[in-house]
């Protein structure tokens, strides 16, 4: 079924046997489940996650209007996260993929190079 999108969109994964509480559910303001053909069992959680993402992608559209101006429909949005917050979630994905977690803090720390204190956290 269609699944119409807001601006904030919160992505809840449910259990493959009971999908989410009643409580989301009656808090949710659209459900939807992936359907499976074949002889799948379930998706594991990383391949829900990829084909809901796909699909809101493949939803998403840019269009010019008159004017010049250019709209973007569905729920991805380029643009929805400031240079800031940009860049701190690549430096922390770029920390989190070192095979020792400390390892990238205590090399930027021997250069004297501070973590912001939003990236202190991993």
């Amino acid at each position: 079924k269609p699944v119409f999108y807001k601006k904030s969109l919160l992505k809840k994964k449910g259990n493959e046997d009971r999908g989410i509480s009643e409580e989301m559910r009656n808090l949710a303001d659209e459900t939807f489940t992936l359907p499976m053909v074949g002889f799948a069992e379930s998706f594991n959680l990383s391949v829900a996650t990829a084909v809901t993402l796909a699909h809101m992608s493949a939803s998403s559209r840019q269009k010019e209007v008159e004017g010049g101006e250019t709209i973007v429909t569905g729920p991805l949005r380029p643009g929805d996260l400031d240079e800031h917050e940009f860049n701190c979630l690549r430096l922390k994905g770029l920390l989190n993929s070192l095979p020792q977690r400390r390892t990238g803090p205590a090399l930027l720390k021997q250069k004297g190079i501070v973590l912001p204190d939003d990236i202190k956290f991993l």
